[in-house]
């Protein structure tokens, strides 16, 4: 999973890149080393400065409801969702207000999973907080 932070939606991450990064992982409880995932520096998603990779996944992300009017419309808030496929191809567009767990089907297929693991069972070790306590009790 890649995080871009991005100040062009009401100002929300106004500080510097270091600050925002550490926001990001404290406020979704995610550990700094190893990082679970990369957050990268601030970007712009939207207008001329918008960051190539943003523009290509806005072009070329399949134009499934909400955007089946306009499949290149801007990011319309922070926390929109592109699923990708290993050769980087846009598979799945998921609006900001949506939860990422919509995502779960496309990323399965991309997987090749067909049904539900835990995450030990596929080789993702335990890192979270809430899974140190339980190991504790």
């Amino acid at each position: 999973m890649l995080a871009f932070p991005c100040n062009q939606f009401g100002g929300q991450a106004p500080a510097s890149d270091a600050c925002e990064r550490n926001y990001t992982y404290r406020r979704m409880q995610l550990p700094f080393s190893p990082p679970s995932f990369t957050i990268f520096d601030k970007v712009d998603v939207n207008g001329p400065h918008a960051l190539p990779l943003f523009r290509f996944l806005k072009t070329k992300a399949p134009r499934d409801a909400p955007f089946d009017v306009c499949g290149h419309c801007d990011i319309a808030w922070n926390y929109e969702k592109f699923v990708v496929n290993s050769s980087g191809w846009p598979v799945r567009r998921i609006p900001a207000g949506v939860s990422p767990t919509e995502a779960e089907p496309a990323i399965r297929k991309l997987l090749g999973l067909t049904e539900l693991k835990a995450p030990a069972e596929i080789g993702i070790p335990k890192r979270y907080p809430k899974d140190a306590e339980e190991e504790k009790s």
